[in-house]
C-alpha cells in the first residue's frame, strides 16, 4: 500500500472512529443537558438527534450497543415522572425514542413489549397514545414475524385502551395462527368477541400482564391496576348503597359503618392495603383515604354496574 493510500484509508478510519464516538456520547450528552437546564415552570423536551436511520448510519455496526443506550434513555425518560409532569407534553418523545431503539436494534423485544405497554397506558404514568403502541407493535411483527407476543400485546391495546373488543379478538385469532402461540388465545379471542367488556376478561389480562411483566414500573402499574378494579368495587358499591339510603331517610348516613350495619358488610370498609376508606356525610361520597399508597388508575364506567352487583373481589394479585 502506498503511503497516500495509507494515509487516505487511516484517514477514513479516522472518521469512523469519531463518528462512533459521537454516536456514543449522544445519550450522556442528553442526559446532561437536562440535568443541568434551569427551568421554571415547563421543563423544555429536547432530543439532539431525531432520526433513526442517520444514528444507525451513525453506529457503524454498533448498533446494538447503540440500541441499548438508547433503551436506558427511554427507561430515564419515561421514569422521571416529576420532570415528565412539568413538560408541555408529557411523554412528547417516547416514541421517538422507542423508534430510534428498535431501528438500531429491531429485534429488541422490551423495547417493543414495554415500550409498547408504556406508550399505551393512561395518563399520568403513562403517554395515553394507544395508536402510537400500535404502531410500534406493527414495527415489531415486521422484524419479528414470528413473535406471537407482539399480536398479544396489540389485542391488549386494542381491548383495553381503545375498547375495540371486535379488533382484540380478531387480533388474537391472528396471534394463535403463529407456530408456537398459545391455544388458550383462542378463548381469549372468542370472550373478547362475544363478551367483549367483561369484567371477568379485562381482569384476567391485568392478571397475566402481571405476571409476564420483567420491568419494576409495568409490574407496579398492572399491580395498581388489578388492586383498582377492588376500591372501584367499594367506592361505587358503598355510594350506590348511600343514595339509596338517602332516598329512603332524606339524608346520608352519618358513616360508613352504619351503612354497613344497614346493609351489611357487602363491600369493605378498608382498601386493599388496610386504610380505611374517607366518607363525607354531607355528600355520600368515598374515597381513598389521602394516606392509602395505592395509586388509583381509573377504572371505565362500562365495568360500574358489574362490579357493583358482583361478589367481592378476591385474590386479585396472582402468586409470582
Amino acid at each position: 500500500m502506498t503511503v497516500a493510500a495509507r494515509e487516505k484509508h487511516g484517514g477514513s478510519r479516522s472518521i469512523y472512529v469519531l463518528c462512533l464516538i459521537a454516536a456514543l456520547l449522544i445519550w450522556p450528552a442528553q442526559s446532561f443537558i437536562e440535568a443541568h437546564s434551569a427551568y421554571d415552570g415547563e421543563a423544555p423536551d429536547i432530543l439532539l438527534f431525531n432520526s433513526p436511520k442517520l444514528l444507525k448510519r451513525m453506529s457503524l455496526g454498533y448498533s446494538n450497543l447503540m440500541a441499548h443506550f438508547y433503551w436506558m434513555r427511554v427507561i430515564q425518560y419515561y421514569g422521571d415522572f416529576e420532570r415528565a409532569n412539568k413538560r408541555a407534553v408529557r411523554y412528547g418523545n417516547l416514541s421517538t425514542l422507542l423508534d430510534i431503539t428498535t431501528t438500531l436494534d429491531p429485534h429488541y423485544m422490551d423495547a417493543y413489549r414495554m415500550g409498547g405497554f408504556f406508550l399505551a397506558s393512561e395518563s399520568p404514568l403513562g403517554a395515553d397514545q394507544p395508536e402510537e403502541a400500535l404502531k410500534l407493535l406493527d414495527k415489531g411483527m415486521l422484524y419479528n414475524p414470528t413473535e406471537w407476543r407482539f399480536l398479544y400485546d396489540k389485542g391488549f391495546v386494542y381491548y383495553w385502551h381503545l375498547q375495540d373488543f371486535k379488533a382484540a379478538g380478531e387480533t388474537w385469532l391472528q396471534a394463535r395462527e403463529i407456530p408456537g402461540a398459545p391455544e388458550w388465545l383462542i378463548g381469549l379471542a372468542a370472550a373478547s368477541m362475544s363478551r367483549g367488556g367483561e369484567m371477568e376478561v379485562a381482569i384476567a389480562l391485568w392478571q397475566d400482564r402481571y405476571m409476564q411483566s420483567t420491568n419494576e414500573i409495568a409490574s407496579e402499574m398492572a399491580k395498581n391496576r388489578l388492586l383498582s378494579f377492588k376500591v372501584a368495587q367499594d367506592i361505587w358499591g358503598w355510594q350506590s348503597l348511600a343514595e339509596k339510603y338517602r332516598d329512603e331517610t332524606g339524608a346520608y348516613p352519618k358513616s360508613l359503618a352504619d351503612l354497613a350495619t344497614k346493609h351489611g358488610l357487602r363491600y369493605s370498609l378498608v382498601d386493599p392495603l388496610g386504610m380505611p376508606y374517607r366518607y363525607d356525610p354531607q355528600t355520600g361520597e368515598v374515597a381513598l383515604n389521602d394516606y392509602t399508597e395505592i395509586q388509583y388508575l381509573d377504572v371505565p364506567d362500562i365495568y360500574k354496574d358489574t362490579l357493583i352487583q358482583a361478589a367481592p373481589l378476591t385474590n386479585l394479585l396472582p402468586m409470582l
